[in-house]
């Protein structure tokens, strides 16, 4: 069966329904790529991100905890020295008190 066009000369083969279920197998195997395509795509992204996140994770927790033991270093020496600043000053206190308790000792009584 033949179709006219706008020209008289040609003439286009009508499209037969076996010819017309073609483009739904064609339609089905490009959707089905399309979903594989998309699948792939948000599945190794899903998992590019899940990586990244979990290195930028143990890179975080690593810098934390160098973080915290050279804080806890630093408070450790601050601590010490203001320990032993202190003892030097007990020290001095305790023998200023012993030295004036002496010194009265020494004192006539009148």
């Amino acid at each position: 069966m033949l179709m006219m066009s706008t020209s008289p000369t040609l003439a286009y083969p009508a499209l037969s329904a076996p010819f017309l279920g073609i483009w739904s197998d064609v339609a089905d195997l490009y959707r089905g790529a399309m979903r594989s395509n998309t699948e792939q795509l948000l599945l190794s992204s899903t998992r590019i991100v899940q990586e990244q996140m979990l290195r930028a994770f143990i890179t975080t927790s690593q810098s934390c905890a160098d973080a915290l033991a050279k804080n806890a270093l630093a408070v450790q020496q601050q601590s010490m020295e203001r320990l032993a600043e202190a003892n030097g000053k007990a020290v001095g206190l305790i023998g200023q008190a012993l030295t004036q308790a002496w010194m009265k000792g020494l004192q006539p009584t009148t």
